[in-house]
């Protein structure tokens, strides 16, 4: 008995360590592809071995498998159009009308750090004022406007 013959013979035990890599759809088709890849090297081959072949072949499919989206000009336009939709803008107003009423410091950071999408830091660092400031005032005021939106019953949960 060789020792595909012998791995072979625990081809269900070999699908269920798939599975447990968290592959579940294609262990058949991975340990397939082990046999293949051992029948390739052609040498001697235990258990520990073939068992790694498995782990890798199951990361180099969740790899392969890992979808990316990038940004396009395109994608940030229609994304822009669609924040000015007349249905994003009414239902958002009342919170807007809300932030008008807080005071100067805090509408000026809350509203750059909100519309510009400028990071924290970065606003410290342009501004001068401190990374604590700019980071408390920030929370408190998503603070302010999540008990507002509360106590207004408004769905919106603000993160």
């Amino acid at each position: 008995m060789n020792a595909i013959d012998h791995l072979v013979k625990r081809h269900r035990h070999w699908i269920n360590i798939v599975r447990k890599f968290g592959e579940v759809v294609y262990a058949e088709d991975i340990v397939q592809e082990a046999y293949i890849k051992i029948l390739e090297k052609n040498k001697e081959i235990n258990e520990a071995y073939f068992y790694y072949t498995l782990r890798s072949l199951t990361a180099d499919l969740s790899r392969v498998k890992i979808i990316k989206v990038e940004f396009t000009k395109e994608i940030e336009y229609l994304i822009s159009d669609y924040l000015t939709d007349d249905l994003i803008i009414e239902s958002t107003k009342p919170y807007f009308d809300y932030i008008a009423t807080w005071d100067y410091y805090d509408q000026m950071l809350f509203s750059v750090y909100l519309k510009k999408g400028i990071s924290m830091r970065k606003m410290s660092r342009e501004s001068g004022i401190s990374f604590t400031s700019i980071y408390n005032t920030i929370r408190n005021c998503k603070n302010k406007l999540k008990q507002w939106a509360k106590e207004n019953h408004k769905d919106l949960e603000i993160q």
